[in-house]
């Protein structure tokens, strides 16, 4: 999408300008991308393409893009109706996927074990932040119905990473989709109410109704 974007000489600035809400499909489609399915058969998470001569590249181009397109979101918020909290959520939210990478568990016993702390870490606080949303920011049947889908695909992730089931990549696959769907949505919203500047930031989730 992006090299689409080169070819026709579009400004990246100019699309992106006051919408949080393009840059987070972008950001959250970006870290699988053309990797291929081998790591969904692996109990190894996702860290299985980091540990491959093949993927490793676009394995962390793909997250390193993740990490500055959530990080231009977070700044595009805070210049919107959204809370003053969303922003900097979004900011910690990005030091935690950098951290994530920046500690693959093929390296040894201590780089395994601080990715593992990392991971589960930031497993928690997107899980956290996706109810987060649900009770204070956008709180709808659509936003209830994603966390449930992102806490079973949590869930199937704890379990596969137990050893119970062997199915962790598809387990954090569920629950990275639908917290990406979860945060292109509301960031979409936010862009919405900004358009309208008699909505006030804590009229925001009432703006919404309870669709």
């Amino acid at each position: 999408m992006l090299a689409s974007l080169a070819a026709q000489h579009v400004d990246a600035r100019a699309l992106f300008a006051a919408r949080p809400d393009r840059v987070l499909p972008l950001a959250r489609g970006l870290r699988p991308a053309r990797l291929g399915s081998a790591g969904l058969h692996s109990n190894h998470g996702w860290s299985y393409y980091e540990s491959r001569t093949q993927t490793f590249v676009p394995y962390l181009l793909g997250f390193g893009w993740c990490v500055l397109l959530i990080a231009l979101a977070a700044g595009l918020l805070s210049r919107s109706a959204a809370p003053a909290g969303f922003p900097a959520a979004l900011k910690l939210l990005s030091v935690l996927l950098l951290l994530d990478v920046a500690t693959p568990d093929t390296v040894d016993a201590a780089f395994s074990w601080a990715h593992d702390l990392t991971s589960g870490l930031l497993f928690l606080y997107e899980l956290g932040l996706g109810v987060w949303i649900v009770r204070a920011v956008w709180p709808t049947r659509v936003a209830r119905l994603l966390v449930v889908v992102q806490f079973t695909g949590g869930l199937v992730a704890m379990f596969s990473f137990l050893e119970f089931i062997p199915l962790l990549g598809v387990g954090m696959l569920v629950f990275q989709l639908s917290f990406g769907v979860l945060l292109i949505a509301v960031t979409a919203r936010f862009h919405e109410v900004a358009d309208d500047a008699s909505v006030r930031t804590e009229d925001v989730p009432a703006a919404f109704g309870e669709s």
